[in-house]
């Protein structure tokens, strides 16, 4: 057996495993940020994302898009469909630091404003709730020491600038929009509302009857003289008083 044959199987091991960390950093930091974002573009379609967020170690990750009024959250990559979301499902937004709760923001409910003066950070997550019975709440932890393979591993402070971009984008969206009251299933439909049209009879389709002719104006006819009824003559027998023959 030759004597350098262990220095190459020890040497080829060595390759192998150097190639299997390449690799494994390549994919964190390259295929599967790709991945997520090209699943957050889909979901978004040709609305730009306003903020986003992307866990490749937990393989999730987060959109929002207030002129597409979508938010797309992506969860168990690979196993299961992003979830879209309308704005006025997003209800709230919570920053957690080191387990503690620095700032909340919520559609109604108490505000905390978001306290970004700890001098030493160390786990950075945020939590979205939503108006989903099933999902009612998503987190998502941006940076952990523990996780030395993340894409974005620019530090807890560039974790908190992102969390930070966050914060402030659903602030600005919980205080444009406002969700519109669901109809209550078996209430009677509201009444419209009255005009004043409705009180006008409309206009009739029956053509106007023809003119009628001018007739010329009829002649005053005058009076015809009275008549004197005629008088009888005094010797008449008839016309006499009776008095002188009684």
């Amino acid at each position: 057996m030759p004597t350098y044959l262990p220095t190459i199987v020890i040497l080829a091991a060595a390759a192998l495993a150097i190639l299997v960390v390449l690799y494994r950093i390549y994919d964190s930091r390259v295929e599967q940020p790709k991945k997520l974002e090209d699943e957050l573009r889909e979901g978004l379609g040709e609305f730009k994302a306003d903020v986003m967020v992307l866990e490749p170690v937990r393989k999730a990750a987060a959109a929002s898009s207030f002129s597409g009024d979508r938010l797309i959250i992506v969860e168990d990559f690979g196993k299961k469909p992003h979830r879209p979301y309308k704005m006025a499902q997003l209800l709230g937004m919570e920053v957690i630091v080191d387990d503690k709760v620095i700032g909340r923001v919520m559609r109604s409910g108490p505000h905390i404003m978001l306290d970004d003066l700890a001098p030493v950070v160390h786990r950075v997550s945020m939590r979205l709730v939503l108006d989903d019975p099933a999902f009612p709440s998503f987190e998502l932890v941006i940076w952990d020491p523990n996780d030395t393979l993340t894409a974005r591993a620019e530090g807890p402070r560039a974790a908190m600038n992102n969390v930070r971009k966050w914060f402030y984008h659903v602030e600005a969206v919980l205080r444009r929009t406002i969700s519109a009251p669901q109809p209550v299933v078996g209430a009677p439909a509201a009444a419209a509302a009255v005009k004043m049209s409705d009180f006008v009879p409309p206009p009739s389709t029956t053509p106007p009857p023809p003119p009628l002719p001018l007739v010329a104006a009829a002649t005053p006819v005058s009076p015809a003289p009275a008549t004197t009824p005629p008088t009888k003559p005094e010797g008449d027998v008839l016309n006499a008083p009776l008095i002188p023959y009684l």
